[in-house]
């Protein structure tokens, strides 16, 4: 299958790289057949359909009983989201094997601005490690711990709705515990994913078509959220990928709306219990009532929470709901009030309107945009790696910022 040259390509930036073959037997072709397939959410009867082949037969390939003849290799490629070269085991770094695969479930008149974004930052990535001094990703102690026990502990798919809630809310209080993080709201959201996961964070505005995008496996782990949508959506669109990240979602890409993220999956119900405790820890939403309204919920006290939380109205009226503190009638309500309005009545306990304002801002990865910067400086990239990262024209103001030793790159 051949691999149609991106933008960053057809500019001399990231060169189409063969990696060298190696020998694979049919059961390791097998094997990798069947790990694109779950990363794809697909059944055997699925793929088989997509490939020309009965079931029966993609389960004697996947077990190694019959090998993929070479005329097939294309179709189940494409039909993967990988490279031929992949699925014969041919060496490739990570994270451009990544790029490939992601390039393969983005058609040529596919509306998505979140795929081709991370897949802009997914090839900056792979410059930046060839010709720079590079750092990978890395989590914190703490993080690396969290991860263990959401893989580990908590292994066992949710069977109901019940357990969803309580595997989500499990992880989210053991998440604050080992942080640290107490029951107050969480500040800089994209640094702290950065800092204790490892997981790079893009923000830019994508449009409303997609809410966010997680890109994880073979060490790469990238999550791109649309700020086209206020803070408090924007927030809960980056905890409920980082849900996704640390439940070890077989799918190496997530691209999901609203539709996909609050729908009857169980495995969505619990990292939306992840991402509403996370946010907003019942402990600390009692808290924050206490001291307004005597423990009441009130409109006013539902703008304070939004503002307190950084969060949206119908990821807090779900928090809610779900800790009992208001009936699923009064939540039908509340989510039938124009937010606007709500916020323009009680202006004293929401300065920033965080709950309804669009960011419609653009953040680059923390650990890509200061190596990209620094490799700049030392000519080993050119100025176009920063202007991609940063989504604005390589011009003399860049140079001047990039080149100026005390300058602000990431403003």
């Amino acid at each position: 299958m051949e691999h149609a040259l991106t933008g960053l390509e057809a500019l001399g930036l990231l060169a189409p790289t063969e990696p060298a073959p190696i020998a694979s037997t049919d059961a390791e072709v097998g094997r990798r057949v069947e790990r694109a397939r779950r990363r794809q959410a697909l059944t055997g009867e699925g793929l088989g359909g997509l490939v020309g082949l009965a079931k029966d037969q993609v389960s004697k390939i996947e077990t190694g009983k019959r090998k993929v003849h070479v005329r097939e290799l294309p179709r189940f490629a494409e039909a993967l989201g990988v490279t031929v070269g992949y699925l014969l085991g041919q060496v490739c770094r990570p994270t451009l094997a990544m790029a490939h695969r992601l390039a393969g479930n983005v058609g040529p008149d596919e509306d998505s601005n979140a795929k081709r974004r991370a897949l802009e930052l997914l090839e900056v990535e792979d410059i930046l490690a060839q010709r720079a001094e590079w750092v990978p990703a890395a989590g914190s102690r703490p993080g690396k711990d969290v991860l263990r026990f959401a893989r580990e502990e908590i292994r066992t798919p949710p069977r109901n709705r019940d357990e969803a809630q309580r595997q989500g809310k499990r992880l989210a209080e053991y998440t604050r515990e080992a942080l640290g993080l107490g029951s107050y709201e969480l500040g800089d959201l994209p640094g702290l994913i950065e800092r204790h996961f490892g997981v790079d964070v893009a923000l830019s505005p994508l449009g409303t078509d997609v809410d966010g995008l997680c890109v994880h496996g073979d060490s790469v782990a990238l999550i791109v959220a649309s700020t086209d949508f206020s803070q408090g959506h924007v927030r809960f669109t980056l905890a409920h990928e980082l849900g996704h990240h640390l439940f070890g979602d077989p799918r190496d890409v997530i691209d999901e709306d609203a539709q996909d993220m609050f729908s009857d999956s169980q495995q969505e119900r619990r990292v939306n219990a992840f991402a509403g405790h996370l946010l907003m820890p019942e402990e600390g939403i009692r808290e924050t009532l206490g001291w307004l309204s005597a423990g009441r919920v009130t409109e006013r006290s539902i703008v304070a929470l939004m503002e307190q939380f950084g969060v949206s109205l119908p990821a807090l009226v779900y928090q809610l709901c779900k800790m009992r503190l208001i009936t699923f009638d009064q939540g039908a309500i509340l989510r039938s009030m124009h937010v606007g309005d709500l916020v323009d009545r009680h202006p004293s306990v929401a300065p920033t309107r965080a709950g309804i304002t669009a960011l419609r801002t653009v953040r680059a990865p923390e650990r890509l945009l200061t190596t990209a910067a620094e490799a700049a400086r030392k000519e080993q990239v050119g100025l176009g790696v920063v202007a991609t990262l940063l989504e604005r024209e390589d011009d003399e103001a860049l140079w001047d910022a990039v080149m100026e030793p005390d300058a602000e790159v990431f403003a």
